[in-house]
């Protein structure tokens, strides 16, 4: 029993031993600055003179009189939402349709994933002249078909939908990989079983196919809301948050506000943090089942 007790307590400073690099990295990078957004947020500072300590003065500012803040608020929601529905929509599309392995399935993956690894601000570059309204391409093609194409980036009216149009583009080949995977493990039987029963392609995606996606949805769902919520590199390259406010987000309201009062910035940047913990913590409630299998 002695020797026993011995080897697990040899066993526990080994596994805590392996533990620690990863836990001084995530107490360091990830702890330490939500800790310090939290204290920065309750001063005015401006990088340059003195802290000004204003208690909650930061967060009744931007909830009750900064306009830009719920705009950006507003527009992050809809942002997010409409990424989400695009992006999920298109790549289990793509995942039907480039789930068997005979060679133009596997054509047609490759050149889904193709925008995944180009970076992202230089695409954004790109298609911020393909969205360029006299002549970008889009609006080349339109007006040789006789049309009017609209000012894309400039509308402040789909301006935010042509920033989401490029986002679902670049990243919905990711998506569709792993939804691929996810559709590989379904039992085949099950879809025998089905043809047998006489339930056509319809039924047996609702009944057979999205249940047992769901663990690959969940997770999927799980990092395109994290990552719709934190989206910047491709909306400061295109549009810098503008024309007006009509795409500025969380994320590029605090980068915007960082060198003019950091507090407002850290405190706007722990409002975003507690939005997607809260939302993630619902999701993780609601689909607690929902896990990924190894």
């Amino acid at each position: 029993m002695l020797q026993m007790t011995k080897t697990r307590k040899k066993d526990a400073i080994e596994a805590y031993a392996m533990l620690l690099p990863a836990a001084i990295l995530l107490i360091l990078f990830m702890l330490w600055p939500m800790i310090n957004s939290v204290y920065y947020g309750l001063f005015k500072w401006n990088l340059v003179g003195d802290k000004v300590f204003v208690g909650l003065d930061n967060f009744r500012f931007m909830f009750l009189q900064d306009k830009s803040f719920q705009r950006a608020l507003f527009n992050t929601v809809g942002y997010t939402v409409l990424n989400m529905l695009l992006t999920l929509t298109l790549s289990l599309g793509c995942a039907l349709l480039f789930e068997k392995t005979n060679k133009l399935s596997v054509a047609g993956r490759c050149i889904a994933f193709i925008p995944v690894v180009v970076p992202i601000t230089v695409m954004g570059m790109v298609w911020k002249m393909i969205y360029e309204p006299q002549f970008g391409i889009i609006n080349q093609a339109v007006s040789a078909l006789g049309g009017q194409g609209p000012q894309w980036l400039y509308d402040s009216n789909i301006a935010l939908v042509a920033v989401v149009i490029f986002n679902v583009w670049k990243e919905f080949g990711l998506y569709t990989i792993i939804f691929i995977g996810g559709l590989h493990k379904i039992p085949k039987e099950l879809y025998e079983s089905a043809s047998i029963d006489g339930s056509g392609p319809w039924r047996t995606f609702w009944t057979i196919t999205l249940p047992m996606l769901r663990p690959i949805m969940y997770f999927a769902t799980t990092i395109l809301l994290i990552n719709s919520f934190k989206a910047f590199d491709h909306i400061w390259v295109m549009t810098g948050g503008g024309p007006g406010n009509a795409t500025t987000t969380l994320v590029t309201y605090i980068y915007s506000k960082v060198f003019d009062n950091v507090g407002l910035a850290s405190a706007a940047s722990f409002v975003l943090f507690a939005i997607v913990l809260l939302i993630t913590l619902i999701k993780a409630h609601v689909g607690k089942d929902g896990e990924v299998d190894a």
